[in-house]
């Protein structure tokens, strides 16, 4: 087909194109992608092949994270016919193609025969920025869209155009006035004042802060193209959200120890109060001098039975021994366990925060027995 043949035929074709421009216009941009319109490549002789590449690339950009497919089926071929542009258009030609299409940005690409193979150029207009440009070559035999080496080499072209997935804004706060932040484990910046904000390929996202005397924290983001993505995450202080349990068990120990002593102390004040009591004294008066413990086994034994007020004496003496007896054992035990509960409690709290010291603790060092009662309690620092 000639040039002018391609020319009327393409005049009739404009008549319609240009009646529905308002019609076939890209996407708006939104939250979730950013369109781009693909104008099926030009072509002389290789028609098939043209139309395969020109939904290669479409099904490329629908692959493509954070890219959208442009509404509108354009040609360009009519679209330079009805612009009066060159057959391959110049810089303000595209520039009149993307306000025609109304489209920020925009595929469009040449293609031919040469021998086996076919070859050209795809170019990505983009508004505001300059054009780009990529090559392409590859048999003639692929005029199938599906066909995956030309799938690929529409996907090689995309990602060169392109240069990979839109950027968006991602905007981080923190409640800590100065934190690392890391984007899929990678550092990206820090956040000054409680925010910070970083540009990032749109999509999912791991967002990572970090800073001294807090606790990380961690959230996923999904960040979109055009508009600037909000994430707060909430920094907890690392010493308010741990549970010191030497801390905890060092005052329990300590109380432990402090109520054990406390009975040890009440066992040892009966103690003395015996030896304060007149039947006490009284039936002390039974025995001579020479005897030490009267309430030893053999003495109580020995006056049991005496008759009359003797009686009666021995056997109160006797009952206030056996009372004796049972506080005695009381600060057996109870003395040892406050020793042991407190000692240990003391050692958990020092040891709580890591630090080595001179060992510090309780020292109680109890005297019990009806000849005489006494508690020394020290604490070393």
């Amino acid at each position: 087909m000639t040039r002018a043949q391609r020319t009327g035929l393409a005049a009739l074709v404009a008549l319609s194109c240009l009646a529905r421009a308002d019609a076939a216009r890209a996407a708006e941009p939104s939250p979730a992608a950013v369109p781009i319109t693909v104008i099926a490549v030009r072509t002389d002789d290789a028609y098939d092949q043209a139309d395969a590449l020109t939904k290669a690339l479409r099904s490329a950009i629908k692959n493509s994270a954070g890219w959208s497919v442009g509404e509108g089926d354009f040609s360009l071929e009519v679209l330079t016919l009805s612009l009066q542009c060159e057959d391959r258009p110049d810089a303000a030609c595209q520039a009149r193609i993307a306000d025609h299409i109304k489209s920020d940005r925009y595929l469009w690409g040449v293609l031919r025969k040469s021998d086996t193979n076919v070859e050209g150029d795809v170019h990505l207009w983009t508004r505001g920025r300059p054009s780009s440009s990529v090559p392409v070559k590859y048999s003639a035999n692929l005029t199938e869209a599906n066909d995956e080496p030309l799938r690929k080499i529409a996907a090689d072209a995309l990602a060169t155009l392109t240069g990979g997935p839109p950027q968006g804004s991602l905007r981080v706060r923190t409640g800590a006035a100065e934190a690392s932040v890391l984007i899929d484990g990678k550092p990206v910046g820090k956040v000054q004042n409680g925010e910070g904000v970083f540009t990032v390929a749109v999509g999912p996202h791991k967002v990572l802060v970090k800073s001294t005397g807090f606790l990380d924290a961690e959230a996923s983001v999904l960040v979109r193209p055009i508009a600037t993505t909000d994430i707060a995450l909430s920094q907890m202080p690392a010493d308010a959200s741990q549970t010191n349990w030497k801390r905890v068990g060092g005052f329990i120990g300590l109380g432990a120890g402090a109520v054990f002593g406390t009975v040890g102390v009440i066992s040892s004040v009966q103690v003395a109060s015996i030896q304060g009591d007149a039947r006490y004294d009284a039936y002390r008066n039974l025995f001579g001098t020479e005897v030490k413990d009267v309430c030893d086994p053999e003495q109580r034994e020995s006056v049991r039975g005496l008759a009359g007020s003797e009686g009666r004496t021995a056997d109160a003496g006797v009952k206030l021994c056996e009372r004796a007896d049972t506080f005695m054992a009381l600060q057996y035990v109870f003395y040892p366990l406050a020793v042991i509960s407190a000692g240990l409690g003391a050692y958990l709290l020092v040891t709580s925060d890591g630090r080595a010291g001179e060992r510090t603790g309780w020292t109680v060092q109890p005297s019990v027995g009806l000849g005489a009662g006494a508690l020394d309690l020290t604490y070393r620092w």
